[in-house]
């Protein structure tokens, strides 16, 4: 059994471009046959989707005519989703996904057919999610993910109207003092305190400080700053969240830091190394981060909360939320105007001694 040329042409009709389905294969009986059809979803993405899972149930079983029985939701994740869509995604936002889908979103809707998959459907899933108090924002934008798909792979006609779920209350950013600050860089050690200070005083995120290279930091009088260029995504070096590169200016502290960290290190050496000289993975740098919390008697925070002490830093020293925004390679402002409200009680206390002043 096998399936011979081209899946996909376009055809001029009655001057209108269609895109059309149309290939041979062999049936069982080793008679060849031919499949043509306009495809489903008149794009180049949907028609070439289509036309693979065509191809792919032609090479199987020697027949299309079960591959045009609508799919289940769970027939699509694990064959169109898996392979063209879940690789565009970063290994950190694919990992969520794959824990999504075995959380409960491939048994609430996996047996179902796509176009099953409606309003009420959805609303249920979100009100038992709900029940279990367990916030549904993420599942059910995963599943309208999915969907999305569905439909430019030409296996759905269109995406159902999504039901409100209720919005999770956004929280301030937690950050540490400046004494605890302190305190986590005075008792850290070796690259830890390195990690430490590059989130702390220059508002990295882990991705970049575990990326960052000796060659991104420039130490020379007058030009003291940091190329953020690169994030490491699980194991994958990519470019940082936001997409693009920003420059940091380095502080006194951070540099005598880094100068040390550097020390002896080729230009393409990451800067925070471990003993064996290998970069320390994720969960390390924050088992290394909690334990030394818990020994020297500090609250136990998250190694994002130190990038928070950055940002919500330079908002009470009076920066402007758009220079706050590059600095920390935020992609839009409204994040940046989280730390805005986090400073709002500094920001009235300093107003309310402009007033006594005034007086």
């Amino acid at each position: 059994m096998s399936v011979r040329g081209g899946l996909v042409r376009k055809q001029m009709r009655g001057g209108t471009l269609h895109w059309v389905i149309d290939f041979r294969f062999r049936d069982r009986t080793g008679r060849e046959r031919r499949y043509r059809r306009d495809a489903k979803l008149q794009t180049a993405a949907g028609a070439r989707a289509e036309a693979e899972r065509l191809y792919m149930q032609a090479l199987q079983t020697g027949s299309v005519s079960a591959a045009e029985e609508e799919q289940t939701f769970g027939a699509f994740v694990e064959g169109t989703f898996r392979r063209l869509y879940l690789p565009r995604y970063r290994p950190a936002t694919r990992g969520r996904y794959e824990a999504l889908l075995k959380q409960g979103v491939l048994d609430a809707f996996g047996a179902m057919r796509l176009s099953d998959v409606g309003t009420m459907a959805i609303r249920g899933f979100a009100a038992r999610l709900c029940e279990r108090k367990v916030q549904p924002r993420g599942p059910v934008n995963f599943v309208r993910t999915v969907l999305r798909a569905a439909v430019e792979a030409g296996a759905l006609a269109n995406v159902p109207v999504f039901p409100p779920v209720p919005r999770q209350g956004r929280k301030l950013p937690d950050a540490p003092s400046e004494e605890e600050v302190r305190a986590m860089l005075l008792h850290a050690r070796g690259w830890l305190r390195t990690a430490i200070a590059l989130a702390a005083y220059a508002g990295l995120r882990m991705g970049e400080v575990r990326a960052l290279e000796v060659r991104d930091v420039e130490l020379v009088e007058g030009g003291r700053r940091i190329l953020v260029r690169r994030a490491l995504s699980e194991d994958e070096v990519l470019p940082p969240k936001s997409g693009h590169e920003r420059v940091v200016p380095l502080v006194p502290e951070l540099a005598e830091v880094v100068r040390e960290a550097m020390r002896d290190k080729l230009p393409t050496a990451r800067v925070v190394l471990n003993a064996y000289g290998r970069t320390p993975g994720r969960t390390h740098v924050l088992g290394a981060l909690k334990e030394l919390q818990r020994r020297k008697g500090l609250r136990e925070r998250s190694f994002h909360s130190l990038r928070h002490f950055f940002c919500s830093r330079l908002v009470s020293l009076g920066v402007g939320a758009e220079a706050v925004r590059l600095l920390a390679g935020h992609s839009n402002l409204a994040t940046t105007q989280r730390y805005v409200h986090a400073a709002a009680g500094e920001l009235t206390a300093a107003i309310a001694k402009f007033s006594v002043s005034g007086n």
